[in-house]
């Protein structure tokens, strides 16, 4: 036995991300990948497995996989697979040409799955916050504590099961009720393992393994790895496996690290144990591998060989090394003398670069097993105003003026950067381009439209470093892997597409307005209404109607809204028959666009968003599960009562009351795009969900930007509308722009939608949006 796990083989085929990874005994492994299939592997010798089958059955990326054991109604060991189609496929190896069922029912990304022992019960996690318990192919119950993605499931041997959310939580459910929780994670829980004794363990973005008894308590905390950890696996001799954003796979015994195998990849989404005691691992740049500490399994000398010299070629970033500081760097002289202890890791310094190695004991060598950016020495920083850059560039702007001073750092964005410049000289943004490919020359290896972090995980993020040059990886990579935004091993080389996007940053206020024709028919329906006398005693009074007329000046300096003038306005929106209050919802928007007193206004005990909600019936008819037709009138209103939430953005008091309640509009609003037949109320919905995105940023609120990127993801791809799709496709730029883990998202959420619209978009300015936006995620 080998005293360190070395390669055994590579399986290559899949042509994007492999997320999902399952093991069938020693010889079989099947994969799930982002390229919109999976795949089963067979082993044909000791190092090396051949693709055995390829399963289609999904529309888009598959996230997770399974086996399924024997039952007495079906004798073969059955495949499930759960992509972001909604759906869970269960597959029959007699014939993998099609999914021989489907299970349906979720509404968002199916990213966890976990079977029974008996083979009968299937529980999937989803991204639209639950996870459902299947039994023989029927959803007996559905498991939700929050919206937020359910990342991983887990069915213990007495049939409860365990679900860990991105809110940080981890629960036990019994015939559907929380029985358990489980607190301590600080960031969200991403794998849940079985073990011994009734035990499990969980592994999070807090970059720690958590060892529980079935009773919450937390019996112990693993430390080690430097990022986000995604995956967990048990080994047959009860060892715990786990893998994460620093490009590491740990192996656990007796809750101490026994192994670390780095791979050349950004990311590790998945590891599986093989029962001869082999691991295999998916990764980002589209491979499985497998390692082995047994000498008759090593792989052969060629595929070794690459592999050592994508290890060592690979760059890290500073940032995925933990506690890394400038007196961790040794002299190439360390590497003279052996390691302390196997698989101990040195950080050298080599002239300008910081090289990692690992010892290994059996072979009595330093291997070399990455390459660190950004580390302390390597450049020399500028201080402008105080602060330090990576660059301070002198910009000629007129023949006989001292020269301007442009500030960049590598880790910005140069459109960023470039806009910086020109807002605070005070010169024309017709020069943004030409600012930004200046930055993009002047500064070595600068890529054009890259993000201001580097890239991440969807829904949570990580550490990813973005290298300005492409790593050498595995090879694989630079074959142009997967979609045009998550390609490959997700480094984008010099020369990249530039990308012209600027995100919008005003809120969409709907001023306009015939404030005195709006009046004139409200007071005609209050006469129209004296003429009925059961709707005579919701009739304004001749004072009321004062109030209301003194509105005709309304957004201009000359009106002096009052709290009564709001009142009087309230009560026939509040009041009135549907099909005659719009005129006082119109005018209501309107007020509220032009002060803040209609946020500050408690009427009856209700705030401005429970009138509105009352009056128009919002959080209702768009509420979840709600099937009530739309009658003409209720489109107009609801029309009328969004607008009245845009609107309130206009305002800091109208835009806090709004933000307090956004997870409910939210959920209300959701699949409202297909309820609505009106365009101009498509429309105002799109308006909305694009001030919902901004006030994100502005709260750099990323959890609520998720939220709202999935369901604009949705209506997007739902909706023809010219005008709706241009506000949508600017939800995704402003959210990218401003949260990486949001353009890592977007690049899987709306990647067709967006590459389709900016071919066969309606107009020019869908079109061009989409192309921009397109450029921007793709960067």
């Amino acid at each position: 036995m080998l005293s360190s796990y070395k390669l055994s083989a590579v399986l290559s085929g899949h042509s994007s991300d492999v997320r999902g990874l399952a093991a069938q005994g020693s010889d079989v492994l099947i994969s799930a990948s982002q390229d919109g299939t999976g795949r089963i592997w067979k082993r044909v010798g000791p190092n090396e497995f051949a693709e055995d089958s390829i399963l289609i059955g999904h529309k888009g990326y598959v996230r997770a996989v399974a086996v399924i054991p024997p039952t007495s109604d079906n004798p073969n060991e059955m495949v499930a697979t759960g992509g972001d189609d909604y759906s869970i496929c269960l597959w029959d190896p007699s014939d993998f040409s099609q999914p021989s069922s489907k299970l349906t029912g979720h509404t968002g990304n199916v990213c966890a799955l976990s079977v029974s022992a008996d083979g009968k019960t299937i529980v999937s996690g989803s991204w639209d916050g639950s996870a459902k318990v299947w039994v023989d192919g029927v959803c007996k119950r559905t498991l939700t504590i929050n919206k937020l993605t359910v990342w991983a499931v887990l069915i213990l041997e007495d049939g409860s099961v365990i679900t860990a959310s991105a809110d940080k939580s981890i629960s036990r459910w019994q015939n559907g009720i929380v029985t358990q929780t489980y607190s301590g994670h600080t960031d969200c829980v991403r794998a849940l393992a079985p073990l011994s004794g009734g035990r499990f363990a969980s592994a999070a973005n807090d970059n720690t393994v958590r060892i529980w008894s079935l009773d919450g308590k937390c019996q112990s905390v693993l430390h080690g790895h430097t990022a986000f950890i995604y995956t967990l696996a048990v080994m047959p001799n009860g060892s715990i496996v786990s893998g994460g954003e620093d490009r590491t796979i740990r192996v656990w015994k007796d809750e101490e690290l026994e192994h670390t195998i780095y791979v050349p990849s950004t990311s590790v989404w998945n590891v599986t144990a093989l029962d001869n005691g082999d691991i295999a691992c998916a990764t980002s740049d589209g491979l499985v591998r497998v390692f082995t500490l047994d000498k008759t399994r090593l792989a052969s000398e060629s595929n070794a060989s690459f592999f050592a010299g994508a290890n060592s070629a690979f760059v890290m970033n500073k940032k995925t090394m933990g506690d890394y500081h400038p007196g961790m760097l040794l002299d190439p002289s360390r590497l003279d003398k052996s390691g302390d202890e196997n698989e101990q890791v040195v950080l050298v310094k080599s002239g300008p670069v910081v090289e990692m190695y690992q010892w290994d004991q059996d072979s009595r060598k330093w291997n070399q097993v990455g390459l660190i950016a950004d580390a302390a020495g390597q450049t020399q920083k500028k201080l402008f105003d105080g602060k330090e850059y990576d660059y301070v560039f002198d910009v000629d702007i007129q023949e006989g003026v001292p020269p301007l001073k442009l500030p960049f750092n590598v880790t910005e964005n140069p459109y960023s950067a470039a806009q910086k410049f020109l807002e605070k000289n005070e010169l024309n943004m017709e020069h943004l381009d030409t600012v930004a490919n200046f930055i993009v020359k002047n500064a070595d290896g600068v890529v054009l439209g890259s993000g201001e972090q580097s890239y991440e995980d969807p829904f949570t993020g990580g550490s990813r470093y973005v290298p300005n040059q492409p790593s050498g990886g595995t090879g694989s990579s630079s074959s142009g892997h997967g979609d045009p935004f998550t390609g490959g091993n997700r480094y984008m080389p010099s020369g990249s597409a530039s990308s012209s996007y600027t995100p919008p940053n005003d809120y969409v206020i709907s001023k306009q307005g015939n404030v005195g024709a709006i009046i004139k028919k409200l007071t005609e329906f209050n006469s129209q209404l004296a003429q009925d006398a059961a709707a005579r005693p919701t009739l304004l009074s001749d004072s009321q109607i004062q109030l209301i007329q003194n509105l005709e000046s309304v957004g201009t300096s000359s009106c002096n809204f009052t709290e009564d003038m709001h009142k009087a306005l309230l009560y026939p929106a509040l009041n009135w028959p549907k099909d005659k209050k719009f005129p006082a919802l119109d005018l209501l928007r309107l007020v509220i666009a032009a002060s803040p007193i209609p946020a500050l206004t408690i009427v009856d005990g209700k705030d401005l968003i429970e009138c509105i909600g009352s009056a128009t019936d919002i959080f209702d008819v768009f509420g979840a599960g709600s099937t009530k037709p739309l009658a003409k009138s209720d489109e107009i209103n609801l029309m009328m009562g969004v607008r009245a939430l845009a609107n309130s953005f206009a305002t800091k008091e109208g835009g806090d009351l709004v933000w307090k309640v956004h997870s409910r509009i939210i959920e209300s609003l959701e699949d409202s795009w297909a309820k609505a037949i009106s365009k101009s109320l498509i429309t105002s919905i799109s308006s909305l969900y694009l001030n919902l995105a901004i006030a994100a940023t502005k709260r750099n609120d990323d959890d609520a930007g998720l939220n709202i990127l999935s369901a604009a993801s949705r209506f997007l791809n739902a909706t023809d509308s010219p005008d709706a799709q241009l506000r949508l496709l600017n939800v995704f730029g402003v959210l990218s722009v401003k949260f990486q883990l949001c353009k890592d998202s977007a690049r899987i959420l709306g990647d067709t939608a967006v590459v389709i619209l900016g071919i066969k978009g309606s107009t020019d300015s869908v079109k061009e949006t989409a192309k921009q936006v397109g450029e921007f995620l793709s960067a």
